[in-house]
């Protein structure tokens, strides 16, 4: 689970058949940048496009060739957490994003709807109560 801010546009000097995907990673709580986190770039069907890692700074750079569909980011920062970002603009209007990802160091990816039994949801909820007041 993470946080992001994402800002996107078109330079018309940039190359008109790549987008270039650039950003930071960072820890939520302690703010300390997130080296050799793995930030995969997936299309619409889950498909991996291609994969990096984040350098000593926590930043990232790289260029995709342009797709009709959005897709999607997941970045693992290991005992940093993990984070996923849904319906990117991998260049359907735009060939430049920008990305600021934060990472908790819990990971719930799952949400209620994915427990089928009540009692799983239950342990879910008393769990995140938990942390919450750990953090407090």
């Amino acid at each position: 689970m993470g946080g992001y801010e994402s800002s996107s546009y078109l330079d018309e000097n940039d190359s008109q058949d790549s987008v270039t995907i650039s950003g930071i990673i960072t820890e939520a709580k302690t703010k300390r940048k997130v080296p050799n986190a793995e930030i995969r770039f997936l299309d619409s069907e889950g498909n991996t496009l291609k994969k990096v890692s984040s350098d000593a700074d926590g930043s990232f750079s790289t260029k995709l060739a342009k797709l009709t569909k959005f897709g999607s980011i997941e970045i693992d920062g290991n005992s940093a957490g993990f984070l996923t970002i849904a319906n990117i603009d991998f260049g359907i209007f735009v060939n430049n994003t920008r990305i600021k990802a934060r990472l908790f160091k819990y990971n719930y990816s799952a949400t209620e709807l994915e427990f089928y039994k009540k009692e799983d949801r239950d342990q879910l909820k008393r769990e995140i109560e938990e942390m919450k007041k750990q953090k407090r």
